[in-house]
């Protein structure tokens, strides 16, 4: 095999390689987030999907609980409880009828917002979790491939 198709090969994988080690270093809002509320208590629990490497630098830094419109509680973290998965608990006192909004924003940017009593509502129009990354991953693949597929057929 000539050294010039060698090289080619590696820089293929050597391209796809940067584009999937940098999925976990990209700032992101948290993935998800679930609302329980318990009238009987006024507990609301707040379930966050924030999947990172290091939650000591890259973590949920605020929630923000509003009830019908007005800010009820505002809490700010230096960290998160797990890499992964948590739950925070809050005491809310409502009405029957009321909404709860709770926002949680990501301290290296980013939010998400979930609602009780109504309709989920998105922060922005963006793509939401790893899609966006991964659609560029593989338009971006597929060029490739299109670009050196001559070259493939000598291989």
């Amino acid at each position: 095999m000539p050294k010039k198709n060698i090289y080619y090969a590696i820089s293929i994988l050597f391209i796809v390689f940067l584009t999937i080690a940098g999925v976990n270093v990209r700032a992101h809002p948290p993935d998800d987030m679930s609302l329980e509320f318990n009238s009987g208590t006024n507990e609301l629990e707040v379930s966050i999907t924030h999947g990172v490497s290091d939650n000591t630098s890259h973590y949920v830094v605020s929630v923000v609980v509003r009830v019908n419109g007005s800010i009820d509680q505002t809490e700010f973290y230096t960290s998160q409880p797990h890499v992964g998965f948590f739950i925070y608990e809050y005491t809310v006192i409502t009405n029957n009828g009321s909404t709860i909004q709770v926002t949680a924003t990501c301290i290296q940017g980013g939010s998400i917002t979930r609602t009780l009593g109504g309709e989920n509502t998105p922060t922005d129009g963006a793509i939401p979790g790893y899609i966006g990354l991964y659609l560029v991953l593989i338009v971006s693949v597929i060029t490739l491939l299109m670009t050196f597929r001559k070259k493939f057929k000598r291989i």
